[in-house]
């Protein structure tokens, strides 16, 4: 009876500071707020602004921008002009030289049909293409991280579950062996209780690499490999919004940068096709020039102007080229809007079901399991159940806990891959 009852007592303990521990995400975000002058933690917010200061791709991507401004700026400077120096010594018998002819000549390229603004104007489209390009990197980061810190919250709550049901095979195994030995129970409620102490320790061993895997990645796609992730602050399920498809499909349209960056592509080519067309008009090559003969004690000065007959090559290969690339652009918009709208099909179904997933554990499924937990223990009270009946109401609790949180994971990742794909948070959205 002594042994039944340090039993129940220590089950009970250890039950109630497992339910506490596996409680709803919303408290634990509450407690985190409430300790927040205690412990500094990394919040969502935080790791997302970090990864943008310092991953390596957005810098890279940020260096693409700098690049065109200097081809903006490179684009609208003039030609240089060009100055030749000519000096001739003419012989006028066997001795010698005594006849000699100076020149000095500029030469300037004098651009038509405004190719030069042109040019600009096509540097300027091909910045706003870079800096789309660097959104949309942006935006997938910010997606990498938000998912990446999930994960860690996941694996981080994981291990404590697995930490919990250590200690409770613990004490259970120790338990077991005392009463074995005074007869109470036969030698195959020792062996199961051995197996399930191996069986969670091994648990423990895997939610320790898959927590310190989730850990590493979040560090990675933050570009801080070396900052302590041990105080995240939990995300809560609570309060999701019920989302529609079609306000989000319209959203997705106005503010995706990859479709954008399409579209800039498209007003980009037109350039093109102009700026080839334009290409066919000569340009002018000026001269002016002044000349010495000194013999004759003769000073000139000579102008002139060089154009090139645009008879055989009017540029058009050039301008055929253009117009392709130009239908192409235009394609590439449709094939980029039908891939978003479809990825953003996939991940709003992913969210209406774990949500209601995530709704269902909370209402019903770990209530139950909760519940069951409570009644097998009772049970053992008054001895109407087996210990390893209350072991396995205790596994299934942390079982289904150990679910939600999975379903959760999903929930969040399918809702970053939609304020992604849509450019708004979701609780912005009306």
């Amino acid at each position: 009876m002594t042994m039944q009852k340090l039993l129940c007592l220590s089950i009970l303990m250890l039950s109630v500071c497992y339910v506490a521990i596996c409680s709803d995400r919303a408290l634990l975000q509450s407690h985190a707020q409430e300790s927040n002058t205690e412990n500094e933690y990394l919040t969502l917010e935080e790791a997302v602004e970090i990864a943008i200061n310092n991953n390596p791709l957005i810098k890279s991507k940020k260096h693409n921008v700098g690049i065109y401004e200097g081809r903006i700026k490179q684009a609208g400077l003039l030609p240089n002009p060009e100055i030749e120096f000519f000096t001739q010594e003419t012989p006028t018998n066997n001795i010698g030289f005594d006849q000699s002819q100076n020149s000095i000549a500029l030469f300037q390229k004098l651009e038509t049909g405004g190719k030069r603004k042109l040019r600009v104007k096509a540097a300027e489209k091909e910045k706003k293409v870079m800096e789309m390009d660097l959104q949309t990197t942006v935006a997938d980061i910010t997606a990498k991280v938000k998912k990446a810190y999930f994960n860690v919250l996941t694996t981080q709550d994981e291990l404590k579950f697995a930490k919990e049901t250590l200690t409770i095979a613990k004490s259970l195994m120790s338990i077991s062996s005392e009463r074995f030995e005074k007869g109470d129970i036969a030698r195959i409620d020792v062996l199961k209780a051995e197996i399930e102490l191996s069986n969670s320790k091994m648990r423990v061993q895997e939610s320790e690499r898959e927590n310190l895997n989730s850990a590493k990645m979040l560090q990675t796609v933050m570009g801080v490999p070396d900052i302590v992730l041990s105080n995240l602050l939990p995300v809560s399920t609570a309060d999701i919004p019920l989302l529609k498809l079609d306000k989000l499909n319209d959203l997705l349209l106005d503010n995706h940068p990859a479709l954008k960056a399409r579209k800039k592509v498209v007003d980009l080519s037109l350039i093109k096709i102009t700026e080839a067309k334009r290409m066919a008009i000569p340009d002018i090559n000026a001269t002016i020039g002044y000349k010495r003969l000194s013999a004759a004690d003769i000073n000139t000065v000579q102008a002139g102007i060089e154009i090139p007959l645009p008879i055989f090559n009017r540029n058009q290969g050039k301008i055929i080229e253009a117009r392709a690339l130009s239908h192409k652009a235009i394609d590439d918009v449709e094939i980029v809007r039908n891939e978003l709208l479809l990825q953003l099909s996939n991940s709003f179904s992913l969210y209406i079901s774990t949500r209601e997933q995530v709704r269902f554990f909370v209402n019903t499924i770990i209530p139950k399991a909760e519940e069951s937990l409570k009644i097998e223990r009772q049970g053992y009270e008054h001895g109407e159940f087996d210990y390893l009946e209350v072991l396995d109401a205790q596994r299934t609790l942390a079982n289904t806990r150990i679910s939600y949180l999975k379903i959760s994971n999903e929930l969040f990742s399918s809702i970053t891959e939609i304020e992604k794909l849509v450019g708004v948070k979701i609780s912005d959205i009306k």
